[in-house]
């Protein structure tokens, strides 16, 4: 057995499982842990998953009875991941694609700061098109702390993290429905040291489908959750409670465009 798993969740979308399985570096000696989420109308492929896979070991594949959502889909392999004495679980979304060597980057990393208990990295988005832009996330965990309690300073495909964490912190939060990943991650600041690689180590696909703009409201309002829940009394968590506010009622076209005028993500 491999010291890392890669976590991917599946629903209705077995070529983008596929094509992110395929980006796994042959070298890499990682195994891949894929619970569908009861897909109905594009079932996942198992054949298809094996002939992508090139990485140095397993696929395995759990199902869940039905459509649950992804917190539970993550968490199912999570306690998975967890039972079988992994050391590493890393994260993936279907369609999205790793670095030929993003594991093994990140298991050396984590191998050479032993208190650093969850990992990412920069990510450059793209969609049809091509690369839109590279976020670049802060990298010390003073920086991430602040980062925070403004927004996520993690991108959610890009993490590696401990699972002696995950036993002592448990799995993904059931109360925070789409910014599952903001309060799960907000568990490791509170409590552990983090970090994020300053290379592009994976590249996540835009579209306007997924969870962060299909579910933007629903989002929104989760985040200001999750701020208040480690609101610390210093007058930015009120600014920034604010801003998320703001956030949640403006058109997500006019924040757009207050972002790129901040200089939030490298726009190509």
């Amino acid at each position: 057995m491999n010291r890392a798993a890669l976590l991917i969740p599946h629903f209705n979308n077995p070529q983008g499982l596929a094509d992110s399985l395929a980006s796994v570096g042959v070298d890499e000696c990682v195994d891949a842990v894929i619970v569908d989420d009861g897909s109905t109308r594009a079932l996942l492929d198992e054949d298809l998953c094996r002939a992508a896979w090139r990485a140095q070991g397993e696929l395995k594949f759990y199902y869940l009875p039905h459509n649950c959502g992804i917190e539970y889909a993550l968490n199912t392999g999570l306690e998975a991941i967890v039972a079988a004495g992994y050391e590493f679980v890393a994260r993936l979304d279907c369609d999205d694609l790793c670095v030929s060597d993003r594991i093994s980057r990140q298991i050396s990393f984590l191998d050479q700061y032993p208190d650093v208990y969850l990992l990412g990295s920069a990510v450059t988005f793209f969609d049809a098109s091509g690369d839109r832009f590279t976020l670049n996330q802060p990298q010390t965990h003073a920086e991430i702390v602040r980062q925070m309690h403004k927004d996520n300073a993690f991108t959610h495909p890009s993490v590696m993290f401990r699972t002696a964490g995950v036993k002592e912190i448990g799995l993904y939060p059931m109360d925070c429905k789409a910014a599952e990943d903001f309060a799960y991650f907000w568990k490791f600041v509170d409590r552990y040291q983090t970090a994020n690689l300053a290379e592009v180590l994976t590249k996540s696909e835009y579209n306007d489908s997924g969870i962060s703009m299909s579910r933007r409201r629903q989002q929104q309002a989760m985040r200001i959750k999750i701020l208040a829940r480690y609101f610390d009394w210093r007058p930015r968590s009120a600014l920034n409670i604010g801003k998320a506010a703001a956030s949640f009622a403006l058109p997500v076209s006019f924040t757009r465009k207050i972002k790129r005028l901040l200089g939030v993500g490298t726009w190509n």
